[in-house]
């Protein structure tokens, strides 16, 4: 049987062409111009397979990024090469807005369809951030007569709550699965008197990350398989290597 061919030949789209697309999505999103870009700028640059694992948005509305990022996913992978899926969570409903004065209703959850309905390779999940993560061991699709897991990503996508009590639970259960080279992308890590940044600023020395800040957002790109990130250790506040059994910390 032969094996399916890799399509890192393809050249990624150039500049004008990822400002051309954010164009596109920019009405159906909230997030500025230079911010979309950078997130283009991560879906044609996260490593290419013949079988991709998944791209996660948490944090959806009314589905300008995540329509992005499946169009540019369309000129990555041209036919007939396999897309990656696109999954997408947000519990919708009558929910107040982070920072706003005004709550999420039904003209976003109906935008949001409109928008991605032409995307077979979109599956969205209607629930809140922590109910996915305890969930996400258990969920599957089928693909091409396989049972696909999601237990590994190219690029995640946090922009749904920014409260830190929220997002360093999703950082920690989805940086671990993140392949090498792929991205982890965190919206608004100013707010909170920049608590999500303080954190991840402390841990990046322990583990095989780049960290960059860019405004308001947070780009960690995977240098190598991460460790998993460990409750904060009561000696330095600091999150730590995940050690085997007997393994002491030592004194810095």
């Amino acid at each position: 049987m032969k094996s399916r061919p890799v399509h890192n030949e393809i050249r990624p789209p150039g500049t004008l062409r990822l400002r051309w697309e954010v164009f596109r999505c920019r009405q159906k999103s909230d997030t500025k111009t230079r911010f979309l870009l950078e997130l283009a700028r991560a879906v044609v640059t996260a490593p290419r397979s013949a079988d991709p694992p998944p791209v996660l948005e948490i944090g959806t509305r009314s589905g300008g990024s995540a329509l992005l990022i499946l169009r540019l996913l369309d000129l990555v992978y041209p036919p007939p090469a396999r897309r990656p899926l696109v999954l997408t969570v947000d519990p919708y409903g009558s929910l107040p807005y982070a920072g706003a004065p005004f709550q999420y209703d039904d003209r976003h959850y109906r935008a949001m369809k409109q928008a991605l309905a032409g995307y077979a390779n979109h599956v969205h999940y209607m629930m809140d951030s922590e109910l996915f993560l305890r969930q996400l061991d258990q969920l599957y699709v089928w693909r091409a007569g396989s049972r696909l897991s999601f237990d590994h990503f190219s690029l995640v996508y946090l922009d749904g709550s920014h409260d830190p009590t929220v997002v360093w639970p999703e950082i920690e259960r989805l940086l671990p699965r993140i392949i090498p080279g792929g991205f982890l992308i965190v919206d608004d890590t100013d707010w909170f008197d920049g608590a999500i940044r303080l954190r991840l600023e402390a841990a990046a020395p322990r583990l095989p990350i780049t960290v960059c800040h860019h405004g308001k957002q947070t780009i960690i790109t995977v240098d190598a398989d991460p460790p998993q990130l460990v409750p904060e250790s009561p000696r330095t506040g600091l999150y730590e290597e995940d050690r085997g059994p007997g393994q002491e910390a030592k004194d810095e």
